[in-house]
């Protein structure tokens, strides 16, 4: 799976839960705009958990 279908997979399932899906948008600007918003916020959270498991790691005194 390539990194834009992780993408689009989130954005259809995030669509689905609210009634729609993906499928039912069909505007390259509207697709580009969701997909950069899905692509930051699964940015944001990889970057959060790698900077949580950095800390546990220092905490636990394996790192410095």
């Amino acid at each position: 799976m390539t990194a834009q279908d992780n993408i689009d997979a989130a954005l259809d399932s995030v669509l689905r839960a609210s009634g729609s899906a993906l499928r039912n948008y069909t505007m390259p600007a509207t697709l580009e705009k969701m997909r950069e918003a899905m692509r930051k916020v699964m940015s944001d959270s990889y970057i959060a958990g790698s900077n949580d498991h950095a800390k546990a790691l220092r905490a636990s005194g394996q790192i410095k």
